[in-house]
């Protein structure tokens, strides 16, 4: 059987798969996890009215196996059978004989066992911890400490904070080989603070560009014309929901501004409160350069 092509988010851009099956059943729980609501939902009502629709042959290949039940109505026997793999049982039909109580009691123990998988699948989906950082759609490169400066930023979303956090910038580039071959390498790029105790409100991650850095002389054309894109992480503990939490964004050549700068978004009240004004997080103007 051929495989389809496989498209895998890479945060702003998109990768193929190819050679590889969309669903691996022999990893039913990484499938069930991974589907969206909505099919996770069509499946779980599937699964229920098949089991259902089975049981319900089954008492209907016995006529007189279940008590009130119309001879010949297939309907009375799938709603007997919902009942029953529900545990409602409005004691209108019931078991008549040996060979319906064996079936009802099948029924039972599978619902039972069906109904605690689905539930426990249910919460998996809904207690998987997200964190709510919210990284700058851009990262500029600009005047920083007598160097320039590539930075992004980070904040926050929920009304709380992320203790112990952690951050990791890396530039993926492609690189030509000595023998003509092209190769993708990872560079990790060293940040000004890799960690910080808290992040309740904004973060600005700052990589200096010296001599040292992989950035040093490269223009804008040079990212663009070697694929370049930078991949940012962040790892900590999100005490509002008491988890640790990762988050991650990825910036293409395109999105990596030289010459622009962040506009301030951090302001202080006379009463010692500080402002965060969120509408203007993402904005950025170019480098106003002083000419003496």
């Amino acid at each position: 059987m051929k495989s389809r092509p496989i498209r895998v988010h890479l945060g702003d851009i998109d990768a193929i798969k190819l050679g590889m099956h969309r669903f691996d059943l022999r990893d039913p729980y990484y499938v069930v996890l991974t589907i969206s609501w909505p099919v996770f939902f069509a499946l779980a009502v599937a699964f229920y009215l098949t089991a259902n629709l089975c049981f319900a042959l089954a008492y209907f290949a016995v006529p007189g196996c279940i008590h009130n039940a119309r001879p010949g109505v297939f309907l009375d026997h799938f709603f007997f059978s919902i009942e029953t793999l529900a545990t409602v049982g409005y004691g209108v039909m019931s078991p008549a004989n040996i060979y319906g109580h064996i079936v009802a009691s099948t029924e039972i123990i599978f619902g039972l066992m069906s109904m605690a998988v689905i539930t426990g699948l249910v919460f998996t989906r809904f207690s998987r911890p997200r964190s709510r950082l919210l990284f700058s759609r851009v990262a500029v490169v600009a005047p920083y400490d007598q160097y320039q400066a590539l930075m992004l930023r980070v904040v926050n979303e929920r009304h709380g904070t992320v203790a112990e956090a952690s951050a990791r910038l890396t530039l993926l580039r492609r690189t030509l080989l000595p023998n003509g071959k092209t190769l993708r390498r990872f560079i990790d790029l060293q940040l000004e603070r890799a960690s910080t105790p808290v992040i309740s409100l904004s973060w600005s991650m700052i990589h200096r560009i010296d001599e040292q850095s992989p950035f040093w002389g490269t223009t804008a054309a040079d990212l663009e014309r070697d694929g370049g894109m930078l991949i940012a992480s962040i790892k900590g503990y999100d005490e509002s929901i008491s988890a640790s939490v990762v988050a991650r964004q990825t910036y293409p050549a395109h999105n990596v501004l030289f010459d622009h700068e962040f506009i301030d978004v951090m302001d202080q009240l006379p009463t010692g409160e500080v402002v965060l004004d969120m509408a203007r997080f993402h904005d950025v103007a170019p480098v106003v350069r002083v000419v003496t």
